[in-house]
């Protein structure tokens, strides 16, 4: 019984750090009107989306380089852009590339080794701080609603 009150007051404590984190931290993808929804229980999405699996929502986000939303459980969802936050957008168009454990990184247009997961949601690059640039991710129903307003 206290595993499972504590485990809810972690999961209370993440939802209102993730509210937080919404006002986004620095960035270079500009900002684009997101709202979008998703159905968890497509079996395309569950068998990438069980608990601590992810799935990408193409044609969304900037320059249309597509979404990933990682499923923490319990209904929990985190979403991020998949376009690279510390290079120029202007520079580099292409997506974050994703391996099989979700590990994001700009390798497309950087030859460096940093990389981003759903808890690693920021690099440190020339003595700047960039973090990916998140979206809300909010179960209603049968879907998840992915938005930024």
């Amino acid at each position: 019984m206290f595993q499972k009150i504590i485990f809810f007051f972690l999961l209370i404590l993440l939802t209102a750090c993730n509210k937080q984190e919404f006002n986004q931290q620095k960035t270079l993808v500009p900002y684009t009107a997101v709202n979008t929804t998703t159905n968890p229980f497509d079996p395309t999405f569950i068998s990438n989306t069980g608990v601590g699996g992810y799935t990408i929502i193409t044609g969304q986000g900037y320059n249309a380089n597509g979404i990933i939303v990682f499923n923490l459980g319990n209904n929990y969802f985190l979403a991020f852009d998949l376009t690279c936050p510390y290079i120029d957008p202007e520079e580099c168009t292409a997506s974050m590339s994703v391996n099989t454990s979700g590990k994001m990184s700009c390798d497309n247009c950087a030859n460096d080794d940093i990389s981003f997961t759903q808890y690693n949601t920021s690099a440190t690059v020339n003595g700047q701080t960039y973090s990916l640039r998140q979206y809300s991710a909010i179960l209603e129903g049968n879907a998840v609603r992915i938005t930024n307003f």
